[in-house]
Parts: C-alpha cells; structure tokens; sequence
C-alpha cells in the first residue's frame, strides 16, 4: 500500500436492516501516522469560529476539551481529534489499580442482523476466549444483545445493562444505541468500580471510555480529496443517513463544510437513504427520475455505496464519483469495474474484525491500571484510492457481493492504543 498518500478513514459504520446505526466506526479508524494528501491538507478556523478552507482541503477546528485532557496529548494523537463533534473528557480510570483477578465481562449490543455486526460478535468471542486462556477473564462472556431491531429501543438497552451491572461484571463493553441515554446509567455502575467500554457512539460519562472513529474526518478527507479530483467544479448530490444519530450530523456537517470552500460545485438536491443500501438505491432512483442534470459527485454518509452504484447502473446514466465511506466488497467491486473507463473516486471502509480486537483490548488495558489518559480514544482516518484500492477489495469479490472489506490499513493496533494510556506496560 501507498503510506504516503492519505493515510485516512476505514470507517465501518454499519447499519441494521432498519437503519440505524450500529457503529461508527468509525467509524471508524486509528493507529495511523504519516502526512496528509493534498486533496486532505487542513484548512483554519476562521475567527468567528466557522469552519474555513480551501476547496479540496480538510478545515481545522478545534475539539471540544472542558479537561485539557486533549491537549495533554503528545501533539501526533492531538491530530486525530480535527473537529471531533462531541465532548473529550478525561478518564475516571487514570489512577484504577489493576484488578488483580481474572474479570467478570458483559457484553452489551444491538441485534446482529448485518455482516458486520455478526463479525464483530464473533471476534468478541474470540477475543474473550484468548484472555480467558491468559488468565485475564473468568466464565463465560455476559451477554445482552437486542433481538429485533424493528423493535429495539435505548429503555430496553439500559435494561439490559443494569441487569449486566446487577450480575456483578468488572467490565461492559458496549454499542450504545442512544449514548446520551446511557450516561445515568454508566454513571451509576463507574461509581461500584464497573468499567464501561464503548464501541463507535460516545458515552459523554468520564466513566465510559469510548472507541470511537472521528465521523467529521471520516467523511471530510475522502469528500475533500474527491472535490479536489473534480479541480472543485460540478453537481453534487447528497445522502444522508439516519438523521437525529449525532454521527450524522456531524458527517453531514463535515460536507457542508468541505463543499462550502468550492464555490464551483452545486448541491442539487438531497436524499434520505437511512444507512440501508437498498433504501438510498431507491430513494436516489426517484430523485434521478426529476433530475436529468449531470451529477458529478454523490457524497454518502456511511455504507450505502452498494445502493448508489447500481441506482446508475439501472438508469444507464454515467456514474459520478461516489463517495465511498463506509466501503463495502460490494463497493469497491463496483468502483474496481469501472477503473478500466477511467473512474477514479475515494472512500472509507473497514471490519469488524479489526474493529472487535482494539476495543477488546482497550478495557483490558483500563482493568489492568494502563491508566488512560482520556476518556475518549480516536484515530486518523486512512483513506482509500486507486493506489490502496487493492488492499481493501477481497479477493474475487462481485458487486452483488455482500461481505466486508479486507484488513487494509491496521486500524488501532496495539502499538497505537498503548499510546493513549499511562502505563501499558501493566498490560504486559
């Protein structure tokens, strides 16, 4: 793989069959190091606060950091935390001594009804199983996963994590589907001593410490680098997922800002596509039935690239340069055909194997006393283009294929993640 060319977003945002989120992420996407491409540079802050930059460039914005615990940060991990949308606290767990027994573990998530999701809950396993093996955990791994994702609600997740808590576990790792609903509830278990670790949504609790991708970034770089590829002239269209997840509105946010800075490229209208692919397939086809202008760009928010590319198809129009974060096999086989006509685009996209390792390891990390040093850990993003695209398409893969994308990039190896704690060594 290039290295030198946007070392940027493998975001794996994924989605149930009803649209909602399952991660983010982007998620989500760390362990990078390494230059910014031009299509990415950043741009300022101008004073009054807005996001400012050149067309093709990626704003800087300052996080929100009320503890300072950012800016504590040697300045390389300082970077990954560009316009991050929510609140970084510091951690209630920087001064917890290790645990000094094996650990009680509960596992809290939403229905596995996705590729992802189903990966994510066998690499738990896995990753249980090992520690098990290494002294680190005991019995079996607590499980409250919602069934229905028609009928899932956050009332029935905090439940179900208040009956983890009542079990007696050290440790909960968790996909919140409301994490602002979360907080009492965290709260309440950090102060018995429970650790809560999040995957892909932010539990704004100094009691949660949170894996979480940068969803502003995640989307900005590869809308920024493929509004460079178009030299910031043409028609774009925009597909939103499912609007009211904060995710989504920083994502969505994070094009406006990028696209603002190109005068020359025209927002010509909107769809809902929910984050399911056949949804954004058939709301773009009936947007594309009123709409006979040429479309140079569509810019996605996470995982219905799979949906976009054959709404073209279908209609026998050129396809534009989608946008595609959240990446999928399906995706990128799509954007592998068109290659041999020319097409060039960027996108986002990783697994949740990967994914499942890093935030295994991270509450590992915090029952150990690592000691970490900000409640909240991110990453980079890593980019995909025509120079990586191979280290991300799986083998073989068709676009009716409905698998993830391969390994790529590392996402937060354990070299990257000991950075963000005291003393990882105790992990040892």
């Amino acid at each position: 793989m290039n290295r030198s060319i946007h070392r940027r977003a493998r975001t794996r945002v994924a989605a149930s069959s009803t649209g909602i989120v399952l991660t983010v992420l982007l998620a989500g996407c760390g362990g990078s190091s390494g230059t910014v491409g031009s299509g990415a540079s950043a741009g300022t802050t101008d004073t009054k606060g807005k996001a400012s930059a050149d067309c093709g460039q990626v704003p800087t914005i300052a996080p929100k950091d009320p503890d300072g615990a950012v800016k504590a940060l040697p300045a390389d991990l300082q970077k990954a935390y560009n316009a991050y949308g929510e609140e970084v606290f510091a951690s209630a767990w920087q001064d917890k001594k290790a645990l000094g027994r094996p650990a009680k573990v509960g596992f809290s998530y939403l229905p596995a009804s996705n590729t992802f999701a189903v990966g994510l809950v066998k690499q738990m396993e896995a990753s249980f199983a090992k520690a098990k093996a290494d002294g680190l955990v005991k019995g079996k791994l607590v499980k409250r996963i919602m069934t229905d994702p028609a009928t899932m609600s956050p009332a029935e997740q905090i439940r179900g994590y208040n009956e983890l808590v009542a079990s007696g576990v050290d440790i909960i790792y968790i996909v919140p589907l409301s994490g602002d609903a979360m907080v009492a509830a965290v709260d309440a278990a950090g102060k018995k001593g429970i650790v809560t670790v999040t995957l892909g949504s932010t539990i704004r609790s100094k009691y949660a410490v949170n894996v979480a991708e940068n969803s502003y970034l995640n989307i900005a770089e590869p809308t920024a680098l493929v509004a460079e590829q178009l030299k910031g002239k043409g028609n774009v269209v925009v597909v939103r997922g499912f609007q009211g997840l904060s995710s989504e509105t920083i994502g969505y946010k994070a094009v406006k800002d990028v696209l603002a800075a190109c005068p020359d490229m025209k927002v010509i209208g909107e769809v809902n596509g929910a984050y399911v692919p056949p949804v954004a397939k058939g709301e773009l086809l009936k947007f594309l039935s009123s709409h006979p202008q040429k479309i140079d760009m569509v810019a996605q928010l996470g995982v219905m690239g799979s949906g976009i590319y054959p709404a073209f198809e279908s209609t026998g129009r050129d396809t534009p340069k989608v946008v595609d974060v959240g990446a999928s096999a399906s995706s990128l086989a799509s954007w592998k055909k068109l290659e041999a006509d020319g097409y060039e685009t960027a996108g986002a996209g990783g697994n949740s194997t990967q994914q499942a390792k890093a935030w295994f390891s991270t509450g590992m990390l915090v029952l150990q006393g690592a000691g970490p040093k900000v409640g909240t850990i991110t990453r980079e993003p890593s980019v995909i283009t025509k120079e990586n695209l191979a280290d991300y398409l799986p083998k073989g893969a068709k676009p009716s294929d409905l698998g993830e994308v391969e390994d790529g990039e590392a996402w937060m190896p354990q070299e990257y993640l000991d950075k963000f704690f005291d003393n990882p060594a105790a992990a040892e």
